[in-house]
């Protein structure tokens, strides 16, 4: 059994949900697939995806991105009611939202597949933040669709990195009796947020938007506290459509993302790993430990 994982399929784009249909549907009957978010904020294309998906692979995890709480289509109050539908949708499709064990039953190696919900802490909400200060930014955010797209209701005087975070809470008391991977949609760390100069292998990058500051909507260091206490070897996440693998004071940091087809063009993504490489086996139960 291999474990696989991608992001930000963005199956909106027809290129993007004509790359879904071309997965084999043999070569992953006996494998595990990790989302870490942000397919579609389409009820019809997510239901797609999902469907697609499960017939390729054996089981399929999955935690919901900002794009899938917007709720611009469809009939729903505020964003954690399409949250909690989603779920559902996945529970009734057989989608995995919470810990699971995997385990490969020619050697009896296993290991735990733990998905983290989340959001983003903004600056302004506290310590928890991603944010770095980038000269000559839009403050506004006029450009972030979230700010648009998504409604919330009253969280408690929580804010919503706290409120999805408190959701894990009950994860975080388990026994886990074999290795962890974690997985979110957003990034748990500001250092992952940047490129290094080994993997920008001597290119340079232009900044394609230097009025727009993604640090103020990336993640929240509440993810790393949680991976922390799982005591996670592996953690994937999405969000900035940036693919990283990159090993920090013991865990592994993976982000593989399919992204939009115009970035896949314009190489904006670091050329780490291509969208035919994807998704990424980021483990093999019949191999040692890394």
């Amino acid at each position: 059994m291999r474990i696989f994982a991608i992001s930000d399929l963005h199956v909106d784009h027809q290129l993007n949900q004509q790359w879904v249909q071309q997965l084999s549907e043999t070569e992953y009957s006996n494998d595990v697939l990790i989302i870490a978010g942000d397919i579609s904020d389409n009820w019809t294309h997510l239901q797609a995806t999902f469907i697609a998906l499960q017939n390729k692979f054996a089981k399929v995890f999955f935690v919901p991105g900002n794009h899938e709480l917007w709720i611009r289509r469809g009939n729903y109050t505020h964003s954690v009611e399409k949250f909690e539908q989603i779920l559902l949708l996945c529970k009734q499709l057989g989608i995995i939202t919470h810990p699971l064990k995997v385990e490969n039953h020619k050697n009896g190696a296993g290991l735990w597949i733990v998905p983290l919900f989340s959001w983003y802490t903004l600056p302004e909400e506290g310590s928890h933040s991603l944010f770095k200060t980038k000269p000559g930014h839009d403050r506004t955010m006029e450009v972030w669709n979230d700010f648009h797209c998504t409604k919330w209701p009253d969280l408690g005087g929580l804010t919503k990195s706290e409120y999805f975070l408190g959701l894990n809470a009950r994860y975080l008391e388990k026994t886990y009796d074999a290795p962890v991977i974690s997985f979110s949609h957003f990034l748990p760390r500001q250092d992952l947020i940047f490129s290094t100069e080994k993997e920008r292998g001597g290119m340079v990058f232009k900044d394609p938007h230097p009025y727009f500051n993604f640090s103020r909507v990336a993640g929240c260091q509440g993810i790393e506290h949680q991976l922390r206490k799982l005591n996670s070897i592996i953690h994937v996440y999405g969000h900035q459509h940036r693919n990283r693998d990159r090993m920090v004071e013991g865990v592994r940091y993976i982000s593989c993302c399919l992204g939009y087809p115009r970035e896949r063009r314009s190489h904006s993504l670091l050329p780490i790993y291509t969208s035919q490489e994807l998704p990424m086996m980021i483990f093999d139960t019949e191999e040692p430990l890394p």
